[in-house]
């Protein structure tokens, strides 16, 4: 997948690995996402956050897998 991702400095990358879903999670094909004021704070150093990270948590796109339910 192509993503922005945070090192310390920007980098946008094609080559970032989805893992399958785990219980009580969904896969989304993203078509398009926002870097919002929170990502801007783990940039500066407002939020401090373990490297490296994915930016861009706003997404909006298509469910491809649904995760079968663990039991209860």
């Amino acid at each position: 997948m192509r993503a922005i991702v945070w090192t310390g400095e920007l980098q946008v990358r094609d080559d970032v690995e989805v893992r399958a879903p785990e219980a009580h999670e969904v896969k989304v094909r993203i078509h398009n996402a926002g870097v919002c004021h929170s990502d801007q704070s783990v940039i500066d150093g407002t939020i401090p956050f373990p490297t490296p990270v994915v930016l861009g948590h706003e997404g909006a796109g298509i469910v491809e897998e649904v995760a079968a339910r663990s039991a209860r």
